[in-house]
């Protein structure tokens, strides 16, 4: 064992707290740089649309799976969207096996949230006979390796896998009241809004990272995700406890999101056309 790691291990606070003294992370980022981000599209071959995304080393996939569902009695013109994530003990040690974790959970709802609030498909798109059949698209996320932000990371998946679906044709025969779905896959969803979320941990009043690994996210007192549009616009704040962002701060955290909006999209439809 190195004297590196001998302090990290017996002073990880200490240790820490050094490199951001001089305005970098132990991983050789500045404070506020973002990890590159790798994605490729239809890595699952059983699911009608996928992603593999890559923040650093965290790892994520996400498999869209479409079945024909009945519309609900309140909503009988609109399709349905239900997110899952799923975070094992095979990613990281922090997460244990069996029922989802509080973590998971909160994931799920997160992007449930962000894809509403952000107007990312039009849930009478999959809607095919009011009242009879529609599309319910489950978005299954996985988390093969985490070093952290697995917010941003699970985002990404989604949105790359849902630009990556394609269904089936389905006919209705209204004489017979029989459906009737082809063979071939040729139909593209009609992606309304591209929303692109920026995970920041706070570590202090005025040191925030950006884009935090695991041992960020465990140095510091809280995290706060800015989602927005393609527009600069923003669509959705999560702040699950912790520190209090000053106004100021939340301001220059938006302000950075949106600058990276339009290259995140660039990278999800560069990934896009390599499958094409």
């Amino acid at each position: 064992m190195t004297t590196l790691e001998v302090w990290k291990t017996f002073e990880p606070d200490n240790y820490y707290k050094t490199f951001l003294d001089s305005n970098k992370r132990p991983d050789g980022r500045r404070l506020l740089k973002f990890r590159p981000v790798v994605v490729k599209v239809g890595t699952v071959s059983t699911a009608e649309g996928s992603a593999t995304v890559r923040f650093g080393h965290t790892t994520v996939v996400c498999g869209v799976k479409a079945e024909i569902a009945t519309p609900t009695l309140n909503n009988p013109h609109q399709g349905f969207v239900v997110p899952n994530v799923e975070l094992h003990p095979c990613c990281s040690p922090n997460f244990t096996s069996g029922l989802p974790g509080v973590q998971a959970m909160e994931l799920s709802q997160f992007i449930q949230s962000v894809l509403t609030s952000a107007g990312v498909l039009d849930l009478a798109d999959l809607c095919v006979v009011p009242s009879k059949y529609s599309w319910c698209l489950y978005c299954d996320v996985v988390c093969i390796n985490y070093d952290g932000n697995v917010y941003d990371a699970a985002l990404v998946a989604v949105m790359a896998a849902l630009q990556d679906v394609k269904l089936p044709k389905l006919t209705y025969d209204e004489e017979n009241d029989k459906a009737t779905v082809a063979l071939e896959r040729t139909l593209p969803l009609n992606i309304k809004s591209r929303p692109i979320s920026s995970t920041f941990t706070l570590y202090s009043d005025t040191v925030q990272l950006a884009d935090p690994t695991a041992e960020d996210e465990s140095q510091g007192s809280g995290v706060t995700t800015v989602v927005v549009r393609e527009d600069g616009s923003l669509c959705y704040l999560h702040k699950p406890g912790g520190r209090a962002v000053p106004t100021t701060t939340l301001d220059s955290l938006v302000l950075l999101a949106a600058k990276r909006v339009k290259k995140i999209n660039e990278v999800i439809a560069k990934a896009g056309q390599e499958v094409d």
